[in-house]
């Protein structure tokens, strides 16, 4: 079974899936949107990995910390939710908030994640109360930092991605606004960005 990868991204797509050189080995995995949507090609990514296994078939989850990969295996065991509906949720929502919202029956926000409807937040919020609480120093891996890109755009991307923009479009967006803006604060680039995105 594959617990952890470590390798330089080689190809992701809008949705979630990538593929990371290992050693001249190129391994497939799924990842939520947010995980694929920090990293470029040519990165080097280190993720926790979930090997899932059918009769017909042997899939490859990744996460970015043990937080995650945690709730993708609680997920797991509520009925009728699969793999790649648990990592839909992770695409929705971090562990943290999945956690507040099930413990506090918020049925509402839950419903809020693309493929959660009423009845899947009830099997949520009753399944997993009190059974997903966050390790304060859950592992993080890592994804190696870009050297041209300083630490505010590294974090207006992530949160571009954390609100489901496709990379594609967040990269155009953000290659702009380091013409445009290269010194803004955080909050001046993130109302920038969102107006680019909104076009």
């Amino acid at each position: 079974m594959i617990a952890w990868l470590k390798g330089d991204l080689r190809m992701r797509d809008d949705e979630g899936r990538i593929i990371l050189d290992v050693g001249g080995v190129g391994y497939a995995l799924t990842v939520p949107i947010g995980v694929a949507g920090q990293a470029e090609l040519g990165d080097t990514v280190e993720l926790f990995v979930h090997t899932h296994v059918r009769e017909d078939q042997i899939a490859l989850f990744g996460f970015e910390d043990e937080a995650q990969l945690q709730a993708f295996n609680a997920l797991l065991g509520v009925s009728k939710v699969g793999p790649k509906l648990a990592v839909n949720v992770l695409s929705g929502i971090d562990p943290a908030g999945l956690a507040d919202a099930i413990d506090r029956g918020d049925l509402a926000r839950l419903a809020t994640i693309s493929g959660v409807g009423k009845r899947l937040a009830e099997r949520l919020s009753v399944e997993l109360r009190g059974k997903l609480a966050v390790a304060p120093q859950a592992t993080t891996a890592r994804i190696a930092p870009r050297g041209a890109e300083p630490q505010t755009f590294r974090d207006l991307r992530s949160a571009l991605a954390n609100l489901q923009y496709r990379p594609k479009e967040v990269d155009a967006a953000l290659a702009q606004l380091r013409e445009e803006a290269p010194d803004a604060e955080f909050d001046v680039l993130l109302r920038r960005a969102l107006a680019l995105l909104r076009k």
